[in-house]
């Protein structure tokens, strides 16, 4: 039997829920004699010395090895849990057959296994502390078998991850280093790679071999929606699948799924134009490489073109606002609009109000560097406006019309006399 004193003096290695189960057990089914005990009383002294060492903490300070002793019940409880799929009988036996010392190397083991595993799925990154920072945060805030679980589980996700972006990148013969610089999502990598070789392949001209830049993925959502509208439908090869290593199929299908189902939805849909969605999509779930050597790339060169035939080259405010104004009463864009234009305009916001998504949508065709300024302009100037358009009482458009003429393009139709 073991001894109400030998009980007590263990007392202070107990704490940890698993571990105080399983050396209880242990004792109680009389596994362990009182030399035992003494032996893990010693055993775990020396071993709380040896992680205040590990972590560079004073070894004669009662609050370190305080410290450590709890640091090393936690390590012990993790690995017994994860050893004996938490079975108090099976880590009662593994007490009583290995030292506390080893049984906590091997919950370091496990947080040493975890902090190998990357914790996101970008290329390039690195974890900001040390492994043994990483250790002594993970003690301190308490790391149980299921957050342990949890975590593992999402670190080999971004290692797949990443792991199959390198492939794809190898195979199409792009090197690593600027994703890497550019610390890019490895998901996205995959997304855009999986997107080009089964919805790209055989719909647009260009290059199959290589990653897509920025012109080649909007072709490829610009031949899904004209197919779409064409056939109803929109086709894919997905063949390639068969041939990728084993470790990574699964991960491939479920990347093709979420491209069918959720991307490929928005692509097609006519309640967005093909503009707005590429922008909302190309940054949320793809990935493309800028040309360094261009300030834009040859789709932003292609936007600016088409925004510079809309607002016929000028970057003039009245310009702009009118463009907005036309857009939001429901009509056309133009950048000039007659006096009798206008006044239809203001009409038409009178009765339906104004079509903001609309301006929206005008906006997200300008140059990327543009955006935020111009939704900026609309804004502020609603904010000013909306009471003169919105006045039913100025029934003939008086105020309105005059408040318009300084902030908008306007021009008023000289009549002709009639020989």
């Amino acid at each position: 039997m073991v001894s109400n004193a030998t009980m007590q003096s263990i007392a202070a290695y107990d704490n940890a829920p698993f571990f105080e189960r399983a050396l209880k057990l242990a004792v109680q089914q009389q596994m362990i004699d009182d030399d035992g005990i003494n032996a893990i009383i010693n055993d775990a002294a020396t071993g709380a010395i040896q992680i205040a060492e590990y972590f560079g903490e004073a070894v004669h300070l009662r609050h370190n090895l305080e410290q450590s002793k709890n640091r090393m019940v936690s390590l012990i409880s993790l690995y017994l849990e994860q050893t004996t799929h938490g079975d108090p009988l099976k880590a009662a036996q593994l007490i009583k057959d290995k030292s506390l010392r080893s049984l906590s190397r091997g919950g370091a083991q496990m947080l040493k296994a975890l902090y190998a595993l990357p914790e996101d799925d970008y290329f390039g990154a690195k974890r900001l502390g040390s492994e043994s920072e990483f250790l002594q945060d993970c003690l301190s805030k308490g790391m149980s078998l299921a957050k342990y679980t949890q975590a593992v589980s999402a670190g080999e996700q971004f290692k797949l991850a990443i792991d199959f972006a390198g492939y794809l990148l190898k195979k199409t013969g792009v090197s690593v280093r600027p994703f890497s610089d550019l610390h890019a999502s490895a998901q996205h990598v995959v997304r855009t790679s999986l997107l080009s070789l089964a919805f790209g392949a055989k719909k647009v001209s260009a290059q199959s071999a290589a990653f897509p830049d920025e012109t080649a993925l909007f072709e490829i959502f610009s031949a899904i929606r004209k197919e779409w509208s064409f056939l109803g439908d929109v086709t894919s090869s997905k063949k390639f699948v068969d041939d990728l290593p084993a470790e990574f199929s699964d991960y491939a299908r479920q990347i093709l799924d979420s491209i069918e189902t959720e991307d490929i939805a928005q692509i097609v849909s006519p309640k967005q134009t093909l503009e707005t969605v590429f922008n909302k999509l190309k940054l949320s779930r793809y990935f493309f490489l800028y040309d360094p050597l261009h300030a834009m790339s040859r789709f932003d060169q292609a936007q600016a073109e088409d925004w510079y035939a809309l607002t016929a080259g000028s970057d003039d405010d009245s310009v702009l606002l009118t463009l907005f104004l036309t857009v939001a009463a429901g009509m056309p864009a133009k950048a000039t609009l007659t006096t009798v234009s206008a006044k239809k305009a203001v009409q038409a916001i009178r009765a339906n109000g104004l079509l903001h998504k609309a301006v929206s949508a005008l906006i997200s065709k300008a140059p990327h560097d543009e955006t935020e300024q111009l939704s900026a302009l609309w804004q502020d100037f609603v904010e000013e406006a909306e009471p003169f358009l919105l006045d039913k009482s100025d029934e003939k458009c008086e105020q309105v019309l005059s408040y318009l003429k300084d902030h908008c393009h306007i021009k008023s139709v000289k009549k002709t006399l009639k020989p």
